[in-house]
């Protein structure tokens, strides 16, 4: 069985299911997301959410333990990071009226 989570950055709203098994896994992932992205707007508050999340993007990769690597939570994050980006593609192209 599947199950939602949410995850907000900079007030915008990403749904994501996840299997009942990995919604502990997923639920964590998010929450560090959500952290890192709070601490980079902050410190850039005119920052665009693109920028805000390929910073975190970064800052995490940057910074993770590659020892304690879940491949699970590795996968779930590449569809997530999948999702964001044909989330915001598709709002950037409702915004601006153009195919991106």
């Amino acid at each position: 069985m599947s199950v939602a989570l949410e995850a907000v950055i900079l007030g915008r709203v990403f749904r994501l299911g996840a299997p009942e098994a990995e919604r502990a896994a997923l639920a964590q992932a998010i929450s560090i997301v959500e952290a890192e992205c709070a601490v980079i707007a902050q410190k850039q508050p005119t920052a665009e959410i693109e920028r805000v999340l390929l910073l975190t993007a970064l800052e995490l990769a940057a910074t993770r333990p590659a020892e304690t690597s879940d491949p699970r939570v590795e996968s779930r994050l590449l569809t997530m990071n999948s999702k964001l980006k044909r989330a915001l593609t598709e709002t950037e192209r409702d915004l601006t009226g153009t195919e991106a």
